[in-house]
């Protein structure tokens, strides 16, 4: 076939396309509804057994690796926190100065590399104060040939707390491959740091995790970063969407009974949702797993202002039912009031969450079981 131009995945690999966190529920089932098929159960797992079976036309294809692209292109962070037990030595020092991360992708068949040799410098001058940026090519063979390479770029900083005791982590990823190196560079620089005893062997990098928090701290940990006021820099407006379900292992009260074995997971999308009875009663907290928050915002940061909407989210709770989800925040409709500003969007979204940073930490401090 002279014209062949698209190769459509099937089998593992249409499953682990259709399994992607950017693709939701809602787009399988709109692609089932074109062609006229209904599904019983209303779970993604059924869509995606259902369309692994059937497979994608061409079209649908393009539809949902773009539903992928625009959901990877958002900067999403991580923080991660672990105890320094190498004094005053600064962490420009300490990290090491020639680094090759394509050692760290030890998959056989990986579908990406990492581009050039990335190192480590000082931010802002800081020598405690250390960042490392890459760029990832990945390689995606169901599309055509002039298109199947996409670019991505991730981050990782190290940062000494003033105390000298702890050392934050931030991790900053825009698709599953920069967030899966973005991690084993945070892993491997801290092995490093323990081989040179500045790490205590014993020590373990801590995340913030679901599964850190009883029901009812997790709530309270939401609701107090997604609403937290930072004067005009970062200023609350109002809660938009919230993401819970019942906890399974806890008989439910009687007025909200009814989402017994019948709910699996809820999105609420309103106004003033933080003022729901869910919310605002709280003896239902600890019969609910909250873990989505979307709150929108205005902005008015060092010369920039606009409106912007924020999501804290443990995502691989649902998609993956795993308990030990990380705490994953971005930036979503970012507008500026100006129309001419000389910086670019994912920029600003990326200096509004190192914003959050203190508060975030601060609060799993005090909330974490």
């Amino acid at each position: 076939m002279k014209d062949k131009k698209f190769v459509l995945p099937y089998g593992d690999a249409l499953r682990d396309l259709l399994n992607d966190q950017g693709v939701t529920k809602s787009d399988l089932k709109l692609i089932l509804r074109r062609r006229g098929v209904f599904v019983g159960n209303d779970e993604k797992s059924s869509y995606i057994t259902m369309l692994s079976r059937t497979g994608l036309m061409p079209s649908e294809l393009i539809e949902i690796q773009e539903k992928i692209r625009i959901k990877e292109e958002n900067p999403k962070f991580q923080t991660q926190t672990i105890k320094w037990s190498g004094g005053d030595k600064n962490l420009l020092q300490s990290v090491p100065k020639a680094y090759d991360i394509n050692k760290l992708i030890s998959k056989p068949f990986s579908n990406y590399k990492v581009l050039g040799a990335p190192s480590f410098k000082a931010v802002d001058g800081d020598k405690d104060h250390v960042e490392l940026s890459f760029n990832v090519e990945r390689y995606d063979y169901t599309k055509s040939w002039d298109k199947n390479r996409s670019q991505f770029s991730g981050k990782v900083r190290f940062k000494k707390g003033v105390d000298n005791i702890d050392i934050c982590i931030n991790l900053s990823h825009t698709s599953p491959q920069t967030k899966e190196v973005a991690n084993l560079i945070a892993k491997d620089i801290v092995n490093t740091f323990k081989s040179n005893g500045l790490v205590d062997n014993k020590e373990s990098i801590k995340k913030i995790r679901f599964n850190d928090f009883t029901n009812d701290s997790r709530i309270q940990f939401l609701k107090d970063l997604s609403q937290r006021q930072f004067e005009n820099e970062l200023l609350f407006k109002d809660t938009k969407d919230i993401g819970f379900r019942p906890d399974k292992s806890k008989d439910l009260p009687e007025d909200i009974s009814w989402m017994q074995e019948k709910v699996s997971n809820l999105i609420l999308q309103g106004k003033n949702l933080h003022s729901t009875f869910f919310i605002h009663n709280k003896s239902y907290h600890q019969y609910i797993q909250m873990h989505r928050v979307d709150a929108d915002y205005s902005f008015d940061y060092k010369d920039y202002s606009g409106t912007c909407r924020m999501s804290f989210d443990f995502p691989d709770l649902i998609t993956k039912e795993n308990q030990g989800a990380e705490l994953i925040i971005k930036v979503v409709n970012l507008r500026f009031k100006s129309k001419n500003v000389s910086i670019s969007t994912s920029k600003l979204k990326e200096m509004l969450l190192t914003h959050l940073e203190p508060a975030k930490l601060e609060l799993f401090e005090r909330l974490s079981k």
